[in-house]
């Protein structure tokens, strides 16, 4: 089975993926590797271009390269697609739980939209509502007019950023994807703690997966504590450091250097903190900004 990623070079879980997906025979292409980076619009442009060369029936994931491992076998997501009986779905994805403030800021910001945005269906931190670039699958062919889609977003509003992109489609096609909302393919993470470059503990009260050992694949799995579903795919967005999970699946970590990451700075939070300035206004997000760095400081060293 295919996977799809786009990477310029190694970096975070990278060396990861790799591993993962080669020990259970998944195959991975790596897409715009030794180029310059041009931005999360161009990360489509390179799906988009990659996906006229597969079969419209083939079956790819798309995985961002960084931050994401390979936990469960091909035929296993095979089927659960299939099950599902859509030509695309989207993991979910949850914003700071227990946190609702912070969470419709940053619903808000990543619709672009003050009025309707995507945002909790019910008044739930563990509700996975929110589509996620990061970790997807789907028909080739229709993954292609998705794509296409988008960066016709992209070429009429210019935001360069893949997931508000993807937002504010879904706005307008809400039946266009399957969600997986239940975490049953793909299970995407939230810090349990340690502030803006956070650390996910498996033992926290707070974690939303734990660890156990598959009988049927002899071999540990992620298992999402409220849906008691087994995802195939794991994902760590803003940074996430995933290395005590990595560790209780019995695999190997590869350093990492999250506080240094230039990468992550200059790209994504960076990005967001202009961009934030634009949508929200300079005065009200500057009293804002200090207001999440105060509590993400209070947090980072009380707990």
């Amino acid at each position: 089975m295919k996977i799809l990623t786009t990477a310029t070079y190694s970096e975070g879980y990278f060396t990861l993926l790799k591993q993962t997906a080669e020990d259970l025979k998944y195959q991975l292409s790596v897409l715009g590797w030794r180029q310059p980076w041009k931005g999360f619009a161009w990360k489509i442009e390179l799906y988009a271009q990659e996906l006229k060369t597969i079969a419209p029936d083939e079956i790819v994931i798309c995985v961002d390269a960084y931050d994401v491992v390979v936990v469960g076998p091909p035929g296993e997501i095979l089927a659960k697609f299939k099950e599902i009986n859509h030509p695309i779905a989207f993991s979910g994805q949850r914003y700071f739980p227990g946190q609702s403030w912070m969470r419709i800021l940053a619903d808000k910001l990543m619709s672009d939209n003050h009025d309707q945005y995507i945002k909790n269906r019910i008044d739930d931190p563990y509700d996975y509502s929110r589509p996620c670039m990061g970790l997807l699958i789907g028909y080739a062919g229709k993954l292609l007019e998705l794509f296409n889609a988008l960066l016709e977003i992209e070429k009429e509003e210019s935001i360069n950023n893949d997931q508000i992109l993807l937002n504010k489609y879904y706005l307008k096609n809400p039946d266009s994807i399957f969600l997986d909302s239940s975490c049953t393919m793909f299970q995407n993470l939230w810090r349990t703690g340690w502030g803006l470059f956070g650390k996910i503990n498996p033992h926290n009260s707070r974690c939303e997966i734990d660890i156990y050992f598959d009988e049927q694949y002899k071999r540990k799995r992620v298992r999402n504590k409220k849906f008691n579903t087994t995802a195939c795919f794991i994902h760590g967005p803003f940074n996430l450091d995933m290395s005590l999970v990595i560790k209780e699946l019995d695999l190997k970590a590869p350093p990492l250097d999250l506080y240094k990451s230039w990468h992550y700075w200059e790209y994504s939070i960076m990005y967001f903190l202009k961009r934030g300035i634009r949508f929200f206004g300079r005065w009200v997000f500057g009293i804002l900004l200090l207001i999440i760095v105060g509590v993400i400081l209070i947090y980072h060293f009380l707990l």
